[in-house]
């Protein structure tokens, strides 16, 4: 079997285990280099405690870093859940601020063959060309853009 050029799920696995084991780790090294830092700074002696305070910095940098490969990760899920919750509403914008025409094939309601008296498609426009389709179409009749 045949990887497709675009699969993506070894990557998007290999962010999300290093990213959990930075973040926990991360925040063990900081935690316990914050501990001996603060407790050496209570302590009578005014020595630097600086091999604490570096623990603690670099702790913290692991965590940073294992957020941000945990974002990597999640990051097509991410997009697909906003693109879901904005999208009617975009529809809904466009429709309102076109009457009807839409903006770049989105948000159109206006059938330009309804006014003709003629019989035309009752499926959605195509968002590249406008052309009004069939219901069950997989691919725009005018541009052959994909319908989904």
């Amino acid at each position: 079997m045949t990887r497709s050029p675009y699969d993506t799920r070894r990557s998007r696995t290999v962010l999300l285990v290093v990213g959990s084991l930075l973040l926990v780790g991360g925040a063990v090294i900081a935690y316990l280099g914050g501990r001996d830092f603060f407790a050496a700074a209570n302590m009578e002696s005014m020595d630097p405690q600086f091999g604490s305070f570096f623990t603690m910095a670099g702790g913290a940098f692991m965590v940073i870093f294992g957020i941000g490969m945990l974002n990597a990760g999640t990051l097509g899920a991410q997009s697909r859940y906003v693109a879901g919750e904005t999208m009617p509403t975009v529809k809904k914008s466009a429709e309102y601020l076109s009457d009807g025409q839409g903006i770049m094939g989105v948000g159109r309601t206006v059938d330009d063959g309804a006014a003709a008296g003629t019989q035309r498609a009752s499926g959605p426009f195509c968002r590249a060309c406008g052309t009004r389709n069939d219901e069950d179409a997989r691919f725009c009749d005018g541009c052959g853009a994909s319908m989904a």
